[in-house]
């Protein structure tokens, strides 16, 4: 195998180290659970009035 790699190479492995990175770090929501829940039924009973 050849030691040096192409720019590509080098691109996709630089952009699987990122992924896997973010993929290891804890997921914490920006929104709270409770406020995506009431958004949702927000539009639920808008969908319902109109």
């Amino acid at each position: 195998m050849n030691a040096s790699h192409t720019p590509i190479e080098a691109q996709a492995r630089h952009e699987i180290a990122d992924r896997v990175q973010r993929a290891s770090e804890p997921h914490l929501p920006t929104v709270p659970y409770r406020h995506r829940f009431a958004l949702r039924l927000r539009r639920v009973a808008d969908r319902i009035d109109n």
